[in-house]
């Protein structure tokens, strides 16, 4: 399986020079944890999440109102491409002990944010479709 088969293709993008406040705002109203920061046509310049506002801006005591998002982001994000095999994105997210990982094309555009959520989510399908055959097994070899 493919890490595109289960990624989630809603990426909320946002620029570099927004303020830490709008980048939670957004987070907020887009029920999500990371945002991909980018540049025209979609082309990937950093992530932001959750986490870093909080341990990087507000607990340092900068002013999410006034602070921008370039001097807090992740310049340097780890990403996938959609046709690495899932298996092996579930690695370096567990290697790098992240949660969210972007999905790129070339390494550069985004098309998507494979996240720990959409593998537990496959996991499970995975596990009931098993269940489901091996139920169907069991009553024909009664």
């Amino acid at each position: 399986m493919k890490v595109r088969d289960v990624m989630t293709t809603a990426v909320v993008e946002i620029a570099a020079s927004e303020t830490c406040q709008t980048a939670a705002k957004l987070m907020r109203d887009q029920d999500v944890g990371i945002l991909v920061v980018t540049t025209d046509g979609r082309v990937i310049n950093g992530v932001i999440t959750d986490r870093d506002l909080v341990v990087r801006c507000l607990a340092c005591g900068g002013d999410p109102s006034t602070k921008r998002i370039g001097d807090y982001m992740d310049r340097h994000p780890a990403t996938v491409e959609g046709d690495l095999e899932l298996e092996r994105a579930v690695q370096i997210m567990r290697n790098a002990c992240l949660r969210r990982l972007p999905v790129t094309v070339g390494g550069a555009r985004v098309i998507g944010i494979l996240s720990i959520d959409d593998v537990a989510s496959d996991v499970k399908r995975y596990i009931d479709g098993f269940l489901s055959v091996a139920g169907q097994y069991s009553r024909k070899a009664r």
